[in-house]
């Protein structure tokens, strides 16, 4: 079985934080108020819990595994400066890329910039960026998740 790309669209970021919300509601006209709250609770939760649990479940999900796999030595042609990550708070893979790059902070000595993008369409649309997590680095982008080796493979690259 081919495993799906290693990355979130938006429009189901969005779906999601457009989709608790009215759940709620709807359990308040149906239930009431009380259950709102915990449907609420319950569902922010359940999100924070899959992003935890996540590097388990993956392979079963059908991203595939999300194991890491060390740079060894990395071509340094170029040293990035900056590094821009853009993220979105109910991805999977954006809190293990985000690990991976601070982790290579050390060697690479780069300027590390997050944003979030999840209520930011439009900083999205600027750059013709459908999903994340997002690295841009002198004008080239990596979409979707990567191993410690090709994150260093990317920003060892000349531009």
């Amino acid at each position: 079985m081919e495993s799906m790309k290693q990355q979130c669209y938006l429009w189901n970021v969005w779906l999601t934080w457009i989709g608790l919300p009215l759940l709620a509601v709807l359990v308040w006209v149906k239930i009431g108020f009380l259950s709102t709250v915990f449907v609420f609770v319950v569902g922010l939760y359940a999100l924070h819990l899959y992003k935890r649990i996540f590097p388990r479940i993956s392979k079963y999900l059908g991203y595939g595994s999300v194991k890491d796999v060390s740079p060894g030595s990395a071509p340094r042609s170029k040293l990035p400066s900056k590094v821009v990550l853009y993220t979105a708070n109910v991805c999977p893979f954006c809190p293990i890329v985000k690990r991976r790059l601070l982790e290579m902070q050390r060697d690479f000595r780069f300027d590390l910039t997050e944003v979030d993008v999840t209520f930011r369409p439009g900083v999205m649309r600027r750059k013709g960026l459908k999903s994340v997590p997002v690295i841009e680095m002198d004008g080239r982008y990596w979409v979707g998740n990567a191993t410690s080796s090709q994150l260093a493979e990317f920003l060892g690259r000349s531009a």
